[in-house]
């Protein structure tokens, strides 16, 4: 699985990207391990994609805009 968050001004152009990767059940998987078992593996890999990928956009984000408001730029 692959989450990736992309943060964009406002002419369409990416200032920030940030991707997750997680190994999720395959069919065979929830066969062998039981739907709930399966199901607990998969929610657990969103949640934690997710979290990761959100707070690197946001750190990426932070980081770019602190550079628009550095003093170097402004003068």
């Amino acid at each position: 699985m692959e989450i990736t968050i992309t943060v964009k001004d406002e002419n369409g152009e990416a200032i920030v990207t940030r991707t997750s990767e997680r190994k999720v059940p395959h069919i065979a998987e929830i066969e062998s391990q039981g739907f709930r078992a399966a199901f607990h593996e998969l929610e657990t890999a969103v949640l934690e994609g997710r979290k990761e990928a959100s707070d690197g956009a946001v750190s990426g984000y932070l980081e770019a805009i602190s550079h628009l408001n550095s003093p170097q730029k402004l003068a």
